[in-house]
């Protein structure tokens, strides 16, 4: 026995038709999917790269030391700008043509968490060097007090004399 429904489907016929309707709004809504058109002023992926390493970096400096940061009176997007030779509108147009390109996206976030991942090495091996001078210095002040304290013990030796 087969279930009618007021209009004369069967479930069946109904579950077929929703499914039908479904998937014909599927594909119409996909169809309308937006075209990767190139921008007038293309940034290499390179180029696009350096800049959200430097985005990146701006950020994290600003989140580690907001006030600090503040007294350089730095504008970070106007720096980005500056530095690349390029303006909002241009940034945005290359923002979104690499979002829609999937791999190149991936490849520009991969190269930008290797340039990050390095720039981090530097600057820890430049800790490390300081955190070895300041050992040495230490040292260097500690050997100048032994002295001088030896000196003043001599001095005291030969006046006593």
């Amino acid at each position: 026995m087969i279930l009618k429904t007021q209009n004369g489907l069967s479930l069946i016929d109904r579950a077929y038709l929703v499914f039908l309707v479904l998937a014909v709004y599927l594909v119409w809504s996909c169809s309308d999917v937006q075209k990767r058109t190139e921008p007038e002023h293309l940034l290499s992926q390179e180029e696009m790269t350096e800049i959200y390493t430097d985005m990146l970096m701006l950020d994290a400096v600003y989140r580690t030391n907001p006030k600090k940061f503040e007294s350089y009176q730095l504008e970070p997007t106007a720096h980005i700008y500056n530095k690349f030779d390029i303006d909002s509108l241009i940034l945005a147009q290359n923002m979104s043509y690499y979002n829609l390109d999937f791999e190149a996206n991936l490849e520009i976030y991969e190269q930008v968490r290797k340039n990050i991942e390095r720039k981090k090495q530097l600057i820890d091996s430049l800790d490390n060097i300081k955190d070895s001078l300041r050992r040495e210095k230490r040292k260097l002040q500690k050997t100048k007090i032994k002295d001088s304290v030896a000196l003043q013990k001599d001095l005291i030796k030969a006046d006593k004399k």
